[in-house]
């Protein structure tokens, strides 16, 4: 990897939790001689950062348009923020999270490693995830992107939804109908997305690097709506056919519309969306099994009684 030399920054909305980060990331970088980018906001939060720091002007999408300004950028927060700084800088800038949120498993490095990361990217010897996202289309009222999860879901309290979906198949032609499901919404994640709400549904778990998107139901009113890993070229047509209060669509927690009774939502897998960086060798495996498996320990062969020397 290239050598970090401009670093964009990014931190908590809660200026607190990441204060002490910040000071020892402006010092950090000035023994490396790595120069900070920050937007307005960020220096507002942080005035430290006002130290040797390049101001982006404005707040909103700038930096977006200006990513060969920096090599990389780094969020000190959680899981939340750092998505939707993928989403903003998109897939040219590797963007190293610093975990201060929850879980922080998209997260590069703990926020005790600050410094050994800081040094890792000045050495250009971190490493990188390329990470596709997810393209919707609602009710031909526009497209956006995900790199996590498109989930709709909402509707009237207390009243179930009913939600049909088909899957329009690449090379075929075939349109499949895929049945109407009684249920609270449904969730379509890429193989990063598959560990959140994916996970919570009780749908499978993709490693990165598997070509596909988990379809998995939230709340489903019947045993026979199983979750489905879908061809990565294979198009995911959604339709609302309840009635009542519009539902909400999401990308990445994101409201981007609403589907009115009868209409529908498309979903197909788009190209590179994002770069994640790291600075550790950690396998998506030990990630998973430190995040979220139930720690368990083996104490070898059990020995009978009669080979300790006990019994009649």
């Amino acid at each position: 990897m290239s050598a970090v030399r401009r670093l964009y920054v990014v931190t908590h909305r809660d200026p607190a939790v990441a204060q002490r980060a910040v000071g020892t990331l402006v010092e950090t970088a000035e023994r490396l001689g790595i120069e900070l980018v920050a937007d307005s906001v960020e220096l507002e939060k942080h005035p430290q950062l006002a130290q040797g720091c390049s101001e982006i002007e404005g707040s909103g999408g700038e930096a977006s348009e200006r990513v060969g300004d920096f090599d990389a950028a780094i969020v000190l927060a959680g899981d939340g923020t750092l998505l939707r700084t993928l989403a903003k800088l998109g897939p040219a800038t590797p963007v190293l999270g610093i975990n201060f949120g929850m879980l922080g498993f998209l997260s590069g490095a703990a926020h005790t490693s600050l410094v050994v990361a800081l040094e890792r990217l000045a050495a250009g010897t971190y490493r990188t995830v390329g990470l596709p996202g997810l393209e919707v289309e609602i009710a031909d009222r526009g497209t956006s992107t995900a790199v996590n999860d498109v989930v709709t879901s909402g509707g009237t309290t207390g009243r179930v939804n009913e939600l049909g979906w088909r899957i329009h198949a690449e090379g075929t032609g075939h349109t499949d109908e895929m049945g109407t499901v009684a249920c609270d919404g449904m969730v379509l994640a890429t193989p990063v997305g598959s560990t959140a709400y994916n996970l919570s549904n009780g749908g499978p778990v993709m490693a990165w690097g598997v070509e596909g998107t988990v379809v998995s139901f939230i709340a489903p009113h019947t045993l026979a709506a199983r979750p489905l890993v879908v061809a990565p070229r294979d198009t995911v047509e959604v339709q609302f056919m309840g009635r009542g209060t519009p539902l909400k669509v999401l990308a990445d927690g994101v409201l981007v519309g609403h589907l009115q009774p009868g209409e529908s939502f498309r979903m197909r897998r788009g190209g590179l969306r994002a770069t994640l960086a790291f600075v550790d060798d950690t396998s998506f495996y030990a990630r998973y099994r430190d995040n979220f498996a139930v720690p368990m320990t083996f104490p070898g062969p059990r020995v009978r009684s009669s080979e300790q020397g006990g019994g009649s």
